[in-house]
């Protein structure tokens, strides 16, 4: 019973460390398009093209700064945005002399979009497929522990751990994986708190 017991608990502390680093991010998006030209193939290759720099502006923006992304964006040949995505589906094609339509879906690659971000000099907090970096926010609760405890709620619900640096009066520094910054973002915003990027420090109140 002894040596059940603790094999019990070697394998609960085993899955708390591993919480922490195990939330990874797919980034990926999707969009209707519909394009006509002189041929079909032109039309189904104007769409594509449409439906990759949409999609890569709609997902991007959420770990980029947007004034900057749409400015690369905008001067990246069709070419070199291929480069970013890793996999491209399509549901309900329709196809004519002159006109295709489709639902494209998109997978972007990481690594590639992280380092195509760094190389044009775009402030971005693209997650790493392996990183266990961290970013720092700020964080003002205003109901004190009552706000505090709804924020580690929402961020245990998607097994992450927020790791607490100081507090002084209603102010928290704490340090969060950089994977979980956009889920972070949006379950927060939904949850009715409000947030700013200040030079890559995330600032959190209600």
């Amino acid at each position: 019973m002894k040596t059940l017991y603790k094999k019990l608990c070697l394998v609960i502390v085993s899955l708390v460390c591993f919480m922490p680093t195990a939330f990874c991010v797919e980034l990926k998006g999707s969009i209707n398009v519909k394009q006509t030209s002189d041929t079909a193939m032109m039309a189904k290759n104007n769409a594509m093209n449409h439906a990759r720099r949409q999609i890569l502006s709609d997902v991007l923006s959420q770990y980029a700064t947007k004034e900057y992304l749409g400015d690369v964006l905008q001067k990246a040949s069709d070419e070199e945005l291929m480069n970013l995505i890793v996999s491209t589906s399509v549901s309900n094609e329709q196809i004519s002399s002159d006109t295709y339509s489709a639902n494209v879906m998109m997978v972007l690659d990481n690594e590639a979009v992280k380092r195509w971000l760094d190389d044009k000099d775009v402030q971005n907090w693209v997650p790493s497929v392996n990183s266990k970096e961290k970013f720092t926010a700020f964080i003002v609760v205003q109901n004190g522990i009552t706000d505090w405890a709804e924020l580690k709620r929402i961020a245990r619900d998607d097994n992450v751990a927020i790791e607490m640096q100081s507090m002084i009066g209603n102010q928290i520094f704490v340090k969060i994986p950089l994977n979980y910054r956009s889920k972070f973002t949006a379950n927060i915003r939904n949850a009715g708190w409000k947030y700013t990027d200040n030079g890559g420090v995330l600032q959190v109140w209600k």
